[in-house]
Order: structure tokens, then sequence, then C-alpha cells
């Protein structure tokens, strides 16, 4: 089956420009939660499962025995609110975050490559703490951008991991290939596959040296739900396998990521199309849901004209405000 990914702009950012834009101008002397990290070789435990909302920060010690990263996720286990990188044998980093009470998931990940370890559960509970939109959008929108950027970085390393071995759609399901199609032999699969692993390496490469700017964010969170409605909502992507609704899933996850990075500025800024972006990105998550098998979907072929219908259009719902909000952010 095919590799699947979050499919975003590929950009990454140095890692000491994501510690300093985690908090954008935290308050002089603002009070705030200390937690310790240790990253062994096979675990990630936080001093805590919860703090309260507002200024946090997480000392990280690496126990291991290979270079390591920390990650503080969104619940969805995909954007990233804070990341401390390059943590030495025996080394200590600190990651100073701003959070507002919800749920997060923190992760180490040793190598700095693969899915990580130790992903747990973190709830910020509510305080007495302020945490809003710093008047320095500037800063705000820098922390945006650089926690994107790790995003997709960290996508693109789990990519190339998956992808070793890959092999090819149409060699998986032969029978549902054109009229005569022969099974590749084994020399050209060993062809393809390395060729495949070469480019997802060249891949890796490129996104170490990109940058994000609000505009692309913004612009790229649209153009993933175009091209579900374009494409994927068609079927025709996945000819042969018919796992269309794993890349419709994976398109939507990107333009959540992307509309996270961004949401707090955005209630700053129109709190009314916040909560209407809320509203219309989970219901179109609720119809995809609905399709789940396992820890997969349903299969293309196997939806009704009306449950495509359904997703189309839910699609174009949420497009609509996703669009509006392009000119609140950039404008």
């Amino acid at each position: 089956m095919n590799a699947r990914l979050v499919p975003l702009a590929a950009v990454s950012a140095f890692g000491l420009l994501v510690l300093t834009g985690c908090v954008a101008h935290a308050p002089a002397g603002s009070a705030g939660a200390s937690l310790t990290v240790d990253s062994s070789a096979d675990a990630c435990t936080v001093s805590a499962e919860e703090a309260p909302a507002g200024n946090l920060s997480f000392s990280i010690t690496n126990s291991g025995d290979q270079v390591t990263e920390f990650y503080l996720l969104a619940d969805d286990g995909l954007h990233i609110d804070g990341e401390a990188e390059n943590i030495g044998q025996g080394l200590t980093r600190d990651l100073v975050v701003q959070l507002a009470a919800g749920e997060y998931v923190t992760a180490c990940k040793p190598g700095m490559t693969g899915d990580g370890i130790g992903k747990a559960g973190f709830i910020v509970t509510a305080s007495d703490q302020v945490v809003a939109v710093d008047d320095d959008l500037e800063a705000q929108i820098e922390t945006a951008n650089v926690n994107d950027a790790s995003s997709v970085r960290d996508q693109v390393a789990q990519l190339v991991t998956g992808t070793d071995w890959h092999a090819i759609e149409k060699d998986l399901w032969p029978a549902d290939a054109e009229a005569g199609f022969l099974a590749y032999p084994a020399a050209e699969r060993r062809r393809l596959a390395d060729r495949l692993m070469q480019d997802t390496a060249t891949l890796n490469e490129e996104v170490q040296t990109l940058s994000f700017t609000l505009s692309q964010q913004t612009n790229g969170a649209i153009g993933l739900l175009d091209e579900v409605a374009t494409g994927k909502v068609t079927g025709e992507e996945e000819f042969w396998s018919h796992t269309d609704l794993w890349d419709f899933q994976a398109n939507v996850d990107g333009a959540a990521v992307l509309y996270a990075g961004v949401r707090d500025i955005l209630v700053y800024k129109d709190a009314a199309r916040a909560d209407s972006l809320d509203t219309e990105f989970a219901a179109l998550q609720t119809l995809l849901d609905a399709q789940r098998v396992g820890d997969g979907f349903t299969l293309y072929t196997e939806l009704s004209e009306a449950e495509i219908k359904a997703l189309a259009r839910q699609v174009n719902t949420l497009g609509e405000p996703l669009n509006q909000r392009t000119a609140t952010l950039v404008l």
C-alpha cells in the first residue's frame, strides 16, 4: 500500500529558532509550571501528566545513546506546538511554551528519525494565567511558521522510515490492473524500490532548507482541499487499490495542521470565522470517521453515491470559510 503522509509544503527550521519561537514575548516575571523529561533509548518520561495553562518549561535530559528530540504535539498528534532538537548524549535542553487549556501529546525521537517513542497524553488545565495572542502579531506569525515547518519535517522523516520497503501500487493489485498486466519480476521490483528510496531521501534533504510564510500556510490549506475536491473525491487517484479515502484523510489532516498553526491569530482577528472553521472541519472529519474500518477506511468502490456526494459537499462547505480566512490573516 502507498506510504501515507500529511502532504504539506516542505519546510524546515534551525532548532534554536524553534526554541526561541515557542513563546512570543512572554510577560517578564510570569510564573509557570516546570517539568522534567528523561529521553532514554526506549522511553520518554515526563515528570507530570498535566500542568496549568500558561507558560510551561520542559527541561529535557538525554540519557540515551543517540542524539534525541522532544516534541509537544496537539492532540491530533500532527501539529507541533513545541520542539527541542539536537539534544546530545548526557545533555539537557530547556523548551519553553505558552499553552492554552486542552489535550496535547508528548514524545521523544532518539536518532531524530522515525515516528518517535513514548507518546503519551498531556493535559493542560485551566488556570488564572492569561493565555492570549501576543500584541506583537509578527512574533506569533513567526512562531506559527516555525512550528508548521517542524511538522512538515517530522512527516517527511516518517515517510523515509515508511518507504523502506514500499511496493508499487499496480504491482500490489495486479488483478485490478489493465488487461494483460504481468506482475513485475524481482529485479524490477528492486529497481523501483531503490528509486523510491532515493527519491524519498532527496525529498528529506530538500525540506531541510525551505521555510514558510503566512500566506503559504493559508493558501496551502486551501490547495490541499482543492486537490481533494478535484481529484480524490472522484475516486480516480488510487485507480487500482481504491484506497482513496486514506489520501483524502491525509489531505484533510494537512489542511487541519496548517489551520491549527494560525488559529490563535485568527481568533484574535475574527473569532466568528475561527468558530465556523472549527465546526466545518469537525463535520468533515465525522463523515470520514463513518467510513473507518479498523485502522483504515472503506474502499472507495464500496461508497454509495450519496456518501460520495456528502463528502464532496462538505469539502466545498469547508473551503469557503478557509478562503475567507486567508484574506483575514494576510491583508
